[in-house]
């Protein structure tokens, strides 16, 4: 079980890693992706990244607000 977990968090490690290098460090490149994906509503997108560390979900904007 123990070994299990280590390739899980291994497994993340990565998957983080992955994420930083799509997107930098800094967040100019995650409000630049916010404002292609979600168009106008791009800065409800880059709050909830803010806060949550997620993009939302378009389809459960209403019950975000």
């Amino acid at each position: 079980m123990e070994r299990a977990f280590e390739n899980t968090a291994r497994s993340l490690g990565q998957l983080t890693r992955f994420v930083n290098n799509i997107f930098g460090i800094d967040d100019e490149n995650i409000i630049k992706f916010c404002r292609y994906e979600y168009g106008t509503e791009w800065k409800w997108a880059y709050h909830t990244w803010q806060r949550e560390r997620k993009f939302p979900n378009t389809l459960n904007r209403d019950n975000a607000i």
